[in-house]
Order: structure tokens, then C-alpha cells, then sequence
């Protein structure tokens, strides 16, 4: 039996099928998912888990003013309005934080959703109504929708020419990735400081805020940069859930910050990859067709999460 299994699989990533429909794709979903598991374990612990949910409402505003300047609902525009409404929620929250003596997931909650309200007004105002923002813009995510035509076999990537029919959210998400691993090696230890005792940090001159500042427009470019491929659900789901259940199911790495972050990286990974498999793969087989990839990895992120809570409290 598992002779068979593995003659499909090889089967199956020797065909043009895999290469074309399945390899972009599955490319995103790792990046996506290492990236946003390794941020995401630290807004869990600084306690702003739902920072990318708040992103998700916040870049309506921005939308909005991108299809105001440019007339279009492409994917740049779209974009580039996103990244610039996320970027002011970032710097609104530290400066209502900070400034306003108010704690970050209220300073949080004030800002995205007066930011919302914001967009809300921008449409009902300008004429952005009678436009659909929803269709093929970031928010709505386009996993299935990425196709490498280029590519037949795994001769073909060889080939430099292969490589410039890649679609373009794989080497923005390959982008996002590298900065992020340069970021967290090359600021560990401030970042350590900033989340475990940030009044240490500021005595020795760690500035504290200067590094949250940067992680939290680092994130701001990982969440909207995934927004297009994997779609907003799923981005949240990778920000919080394999950090929260890595940190529940092995509490003493929440203090390691190496294991957390590199647990939470494979763990992440491992639930992308699998729940990619079971959308495309065990779904016709089950007579389901096949599933929203990225609603069945947020499924059994949450799934795997619930099992991990249940063992627990068992063990208790």
C-alpha cells in the first residue's frame, strides 16, 4: 500500500499537471506560512495576536484612495494602497500607545476601526461605491489562480525563461521572506529585550520602540504582500494559530525565543503543505470536489490547535 502511495506521488510531481497548477501555489503557501509563524510568534507574545486581522479592516482606506488616484482596480494599485494604509495603522497604534498612555490592543482596536470607518465614509462619498474593491483585489486572495505556465517538468526550471513566467506574489513573497529572516537574526537580542523586559531594554539604550516599530512595518509588509495569494482568512490564521499552539503545547519554549520562533516556522509549514494536500488531493476522493486551499489550512491550523487544548486540559 505505501509502495503505491509513494508511485502516485512521484507520479504526480513528475506530471506537467503538478507543475503548472500546483508547484506556484504550494510555493506561496510555504512562504507565506514560515513567514507570517515566525512574526506571529512575536505579536503573540507582545499579547497583539489579531494585529492582522486589524490590518485586514484598516487598508480599506487606502483602497479606496488608491482607486481614487489611479483609476484601477489592479493588483499594483490595490497594493501599494494597502501597504500605505498599513503602514499609518502601524504608526497610529505605537503613537496612541505610546503618546495616549493607552494599552496596545485597545490603542489597536481604536485605530483600525476608526480607520474602517474611514473607508466606509471614503465610499459612500466619492463614487467608490458603484466600484467592486473586492474582485482580484488583495483582500480576497487568488492561491488557485496561480499558474505557472511556463514550467512542464523539473527540467524546466533550468531554464532562466521558465523563471519570468512565475507569477509575480512568488518572488514578493520570496522577498518578504529573506527580510524577515535578516531582520530577526540580525535583531534578536533588541527584539528579546523589547518583548521580555522592554524597561531593561530602554536602561542599556536597546530603544525598544524604534525595534517594535520595525517589526510592526515588517509585518505590515508580510501580511499585505500574502493578502493576494492566500487571501486574508488564511493570513490571520498563520499569524496567530502556530505560535498559540506551539506556545500551549510546549510552554516552556515561550521563553526560548529560538525554539518558539523555529517551532512555530515548521509547525506552520507542515499545516500549509498538508492542508494544501487535502484540499487538492482528499477532497475529489472523499466525492467533494476540490476545496478552498486556503479555508482548509485555516481549518486545520484551528483543528490542530483544539487537539493540542484538549490534550492538555486531559493531562492536567
Amino acid at each position: 500500500m505505501s509502495s503505491v502511495l509513494a508511485s502516485g506521488a512521484l507520479g504526480q510531481l513528475a506530471s506537467t499537471t503538478f507543475w503548472q497548477l500546483d508547484a506556484a501555489p504550494l510555493a506561496a503557501l510555504a512562504l507565506s506560512s514560515v513567514t507570517l509563524a515566525i512574526l506571529g510568534c512575536f505579536l503573540v507574545l507582545r499579547r497583539q495576536a489579531l494585529f492582522g486581522d486589524a490590518l485586514a479592516h484598516a487598508v480599506l482606506p487606502g483602497l479606496v484612495v488608491a482607486w481614487l488616484i489611479t483609476g484601477s482596480r489592479g493588483p499594483l494599485a490595490m497594493f501599494l494602497g494597502a501597504l500605505g494604509a498599513g503602514l499609518v495603522t502601524s504608526a497610529l497604534t505605537l503613537v496612541v500607545t505610546r503618546y495616549g498612555r493607552v494599552e496596545r490592543g485597545a490603542a489597536l482596536g481604536v485605530v483600525f476601526t476608526g480607520l474602517f470607518a474611514l473607508g466606509v465614509v471614503l465610499i459612500e462619498t466619492t463614487g467608490a461605491r458603484q466600484v467592486d474593491l473586492d474582485i482580484g483585489c488583495v483582500l480576497s486572495g487568488q492561491l488557485e489562480l496561480l499558474v505557472w505556465p511556463g514550467v512542464t517538468s523539473a527540467r524546466d526550471l533550468l531554464d532562466a525563461a521558465t523563471w519570468r513566467s512565475l507569477p509575480h506574489s512568488v518572488p514578493a513573497l520570496a522577498l518578504v521572506h529573506v527580510l524577515t529572516l535578516a531582520f530577526v537574526l540580525g535583531a534578536r537580542r533588541p527584539l528579546a529585550l523589547a518583548i521580555f523586559d522592554p524597561r531593561f531594554a530602554r536602561s542599556i539604550g536597546a530603544r525598544p520602540g524604534v525595534c517594535g516599530g520595525a517589526l510592526y512595518g515588517l509585518v505590515t509588509v508580510a501580511v499585505v504582500a500574502s493578502f493576494e495569494a492566500v487571501g486574508s482568512i488564511l493570513v490571520v490564521g498563520l499569524l496567530v494559530t502556530p505560535a498559540a499552539t506551539l506556545r500551549l503545547a510546549a510552554p516552556r519554549a515561550a521563553g526560548n525565543l529560538g525554539q518558539l520562533v523555529g517551532g512555530a516556522a515548521l509547525l506552520g509549514l507542515v499545516t500549509a503543505l498538508a492542508g494544501y494536500g487535502i484540499a487538492v488531493g482528499l477532497g475529489p476522493l472523499a466525492g467533494l470536489g476540490t476545496l478552498d486551499a486556503a479555508g482548509t489550512v485555516t481549518t486545520l491550523g484551528g483543528v490542530v490547535l483544539g487537539v493540542v487544548a484538549v490534550t492538555c486540559r486531559v493531562r492536567q
